[in-house]
């Protein structure tokens, strides 16, 4: 009898399930005892750490040597040498974007502060003058935006945003009763006059005196922009696994299939980035001549990659591959786009609020 009991497995912690291996069949929890020595604790750390060392290098040189081989190994049930997708793609993700961040000083994007700030301060005083409120000529906003160039990110972006930013004089000076004029004979207004709703006057008024008082910097919206960036990136995942679901419908796969594939190419191209980045740097200590070879040989070898990657995945012919690729990089790159301006406007818009 006693014999009996002491063959009779153990209850699972947190359901009570009997067990049968290191896993509940019922929740799925590790049979793990906490209760034991530092020793043996260590011990079960490293084991699981090298464990998933073991899988992540596998996962990586599989990932940078075999295009599509993730993939198709993974939607064929032989998971067991490989880390998850998703797991894979955050690890790398987040990798990713911490070195940027820390050689770039806290920063995913380069640019210059000092010219930003000095940017702030010309903004600021524009919009504390009543006379320039008014009055917005285009030889003024040319000299913003010469500003905005050398702050070395994207000028094009905050060019227009600086436009938008002084546009708000027109609907300031319509709710006083002063027509908008030019600050000195013969300078052309930048726009013609802008009608604005309730809501959007609103919130060029409060965006426009939160940047007059200092409440709110050019530097604050664009960190605050630039910490969406992650986010932009996150979303294009499901989204480019949309597109290929769309492109493919014919196949009869699954929207997960393709989400797969999705999360490989996007961890892929982190892990080419950083890469990348080293040898960037390595190579610009030469001459420009040899920087020049590794960016075209770093682009060649992506492009064929990728297209490696569809043939193998979807079964495709080279030329139906290269059709594919350019169409949804055109697509994607253009929703992407539109979904940047979105989450921008709604980033400015809640400091606005705020």
């Amino acid at each position: 009898m006693s014999s009996q009991l002491g063959q009779n497995p153990r209850a699972c912690l947190n359901c009570g399930t009997p067990l049968h291996g290191p896993y509940c069949s019922a929740c799925g929890q590790h049979d793990v005892d906490y209760h034991r020595s530092f020793h043996h604790l260590a011990h079960d750390l490293l084991e699981n750490l090298f464990h998933f060392e073991g899988k992540f290098f596998v996962t990586v040189a599989w990932l940078l040597a075999h295009p599509g081989r993730l993939t198709r190994e993974f939607l064929a049930g032989r998971r067991q040498r490989q880390v998850n997708p998703l797991r894979l793609y955050l690890f790398v993700s987040v990798l990713f974007f911490v070195g940027a961040a820390v050689l770039n000083h806290g920063h995913l994007l380069h640019y210059n502060r000092d010219v930003l700030d000095s940017l702030q301060t010309e903004v600021a005083r524009e919009l504390k003058s009543p006379a320039s409120r008014g009055t917005v000529t285009a030889e003024r906003v040319e000299q913003l935006e010469q500003k905005v160039g050398q702050v070395r990110t994207d000028p094009a972006a905050l060019a227009e945003a600086v436009r938008a930013m002084a546009n708000l004089a027109e609907p300031v000076a319509e709710s006083a009763g002063t027509p908008a004029t030019t600050s000195s004979a013969g300078a052309a207004p930048v726009h013609a006059h802008v009608q604005l709703s309730g809501v959007e006057s609103g919130l060029g008024k409060r965006l426009a005196d939160k940047l007059a008082g200092g409440r709110l910097t050019l530097g604050q919206i664009w960190d605050a922009i630039e910490h969406r960036i992650p986010t932009l990136v996150f979303l294009g995942v499901p989204l480019y696994a949309a597109w290929l679901k769309v492109l493919f419908l014919g196949r009869r796969r699954n929207y997960i299939e393709h989400l797969v594939f999705s999360l490989h190419l996007h961890a892929w191209t982190f892990l080419v980035g950083m890469v990348a980045f080293g040898y960037a740097n390595i190579f610009s200590l030469g001459p420009d001549w040899m920087e020049s070879i590794f960016e075209w040989a770093l682009f060649g070898w992506m492009l064929g990659y990728v297209l490696l990657s569809f043939r193998r995945v979807y079964e495709l012919s080279w030329w139906s591959a290269a059709g594919s690729v350019a169409l949804l990089t055109f697509l994607h790159g253009l929703a992407l786009f539109f979904l940047g301006l979105v989450l921008m406007v709604a980033t400015v818009a809640w400091l606005a609020w705020t």
